[in-house]
């Protein structure tokens, strides 16, 4: 005999005790829904690399992915409207009329559901769920007659401002609605990724990474022709004498901005290279020409071997690469074959800012060493290496 049958043997049935643990069942479960909704805004689930909230409720609360979607779903229902959340968590109104409710939240009607909510709590708290539904299809339908009725409603106010910080830290603030905001969303999720097991980074931290990336990949391919100068997707401008002394000191030539030497590094690495020669007073005296840090052929024979970014765990395609000197440019590290290995935007910055050693074995596995012991390896993720 089982440990439920014990419990319920010999008992007489108790419907009056039914229904109240039944009532009890749906207001825990309406304050859990939001407590789902303060995880999932708080971002902390993504510490364990996982791409999206409903993942990792089927990961770790053994969750099917209907049953996640509906906790997700219901959860923003409630946070979204106060009144409705007080009456599931009181019991005043029960689970099957709070998701008839729920099939109100639409965008078109967000903003007169917010205004009515506390109306509707009283016009249903008495009904059956039957009855709820039938009251929200007459809501819905009146609804969509007053707002066909307005005036077209006005564009939604929408903004991004961005400006550097005393520290040279860009900071920003937007507000995006409808499509706007539906694709931004989508390219931050495309974007983000995961470097296994020993990535620490924060939600914040990636959705910020993700953003570089979607960045980076738009100056490296977008199809814009640009004017007769041809300008480049990045214009920065050195100091040779910098390059000389060591610590390059770049500036964006669009704002001006100073840029680090390692952000200056990176950027040498893989690029063009316009020689401008300059007065005594700074005045352009002469043009050399263009050249390439890395030629485009010898690019594209890294890339066969490469596959893609071979920083340990990074998946990234060959699209968002750079070709990086594993024994600096500057320090006249030469442009072959051995030397060169593709990083992503991100993961070349990375290298430079933090100085980690990279070295190809005889099988082209790269090696990374960290300062403080560290080690990973990662394989060619392209067609079987060959020399140049």
């Amino acid at each position: 005999m089982t440990l439920l049958d014990e419990s319920v043997v010999g008992l007489p049935p108790d419907l009056p005790g039914f229904v109240a643990e039944v009532a009890e069942h749906e207001r825990q479960a309406a304050m859990l829904s939001l407590q789902v909704n303060a995880i999932e805004r708080s971002g902390l689930w993504a510490s364990d690399g996982s791409v999206t909230f409903v993942a990792w409720l089927r990961e770790h609360c053994r969750m099917s992915g209907r049953d996640a979607k509906r906790h997700v779903r219901r959860g923003r229902f409630l946070a979204s409207y106060t009144a409705f959340a007080d009456a599931a968590v009181t019991g005043l109104l029960s689970a099957g009329q709070i998701e008839a409710l729920g099939h109100l939240h639409k965008p078109r009607h967000a903003g007169l559901l917010g205004e009515h909510q506390d109306a509707l709590v009283e016009i249903v708290a008495e009904l059956n769920v039957a009855d709820t539904e039938r009251a929200c299809a007459r809501w819905h339908a009146a609804a969509d007659a007053l707002i066909d009725g307005e005036e077209p409603a006005a564009e939604p106010d929408r903004h991004f401002t961005m400006s550097r910080g005393s520290d040279g830290a860009l900071l920003g603030h937007l507000q995006l609605h409808g499509a706007c905001a539906t694709e931004v969303e989508k390219a931050i999720r495309n974007a983000s990724t995961y470097d296994g097991t020993s990535d620490q980074r924060s939600h914040g931290e990636r959705n910020a990474d993700a953003l570089f990336d979607v960045c980076a990949f738009f100056n490296k391919n977008h199809a814009d022709p640009g004017t007769p100068r041809n300008l480049p997707h990045v214009s920065i401008a050195v100091d040779g004498s910098t390059l000389r002394a060591g610590r390059p000191e770049g500036v964006v030539v669009d704002t001006q901005e100073p840029m680090s030497p390692q952000c200056t590094d990176a950027y040498l690495c893989d690029c063009k290279l316009h020689i401008i020669l300059r007065g005594p007073h700074g005045q352009p005296v002469g043009f050399g020409d263009v050249q390439y840090s890395v030629p485009r052929k010898l690019f594209m024979q890294v890339a066969e071997r490469d596959g893609g970014c071979r920083f340990p765990g990074c998946d990234r395609n060959i699209c968002h690469c750079d070709a990086h000197h594993i024994r600096y440019w500057r320090h006249a590290g030469k442009t072959d074959y051995d030397n060169l290995v593709l990083l992503c935007s991100r993961h070349h910055h990375y290298v430079h800012e933090t100085n980690v050693q990279l070295k190809f074995d005889d099988n082209w596995r790269l090696h990374v060493f960290w300062h403080d012991g560290r080690t990973r390896t990662s394989e060619p993720g392209g067609a079987p290496p060959r020399a140049c």
